[in-house]
């Protein structure tokens, strides 16, 4: 994906497909979950080569 995409995936109804065929709220709602849990995501993407997402935890919330 390109950089301008990329800053914006987290976006709530941003989306890169075509009208009717998502709501641009997955990332979005993932980004909340991963938040609320005190953890973290992260984006490597390089265009037309894929994207890899790293999503780290805390193994407890103290």
């Amino acid at each position: 994906m390109s950089e301008e995409v990329r800053n914006r995936i987290f976006e709530p109804f941003y989306t890169t497909k075509d009208v009717g065929q998502g709501t641009g709220l997955g990332l979005y709602i993932s980004f909340g979950i991963i938040q609320s849990m005190r953890g973290n995501i992260q984006v490597f993407s390089s265009p037309s080569k894929g994207s890899e997402f790293v999503i780290t935890l805390p193994v407890s919330q103290e």
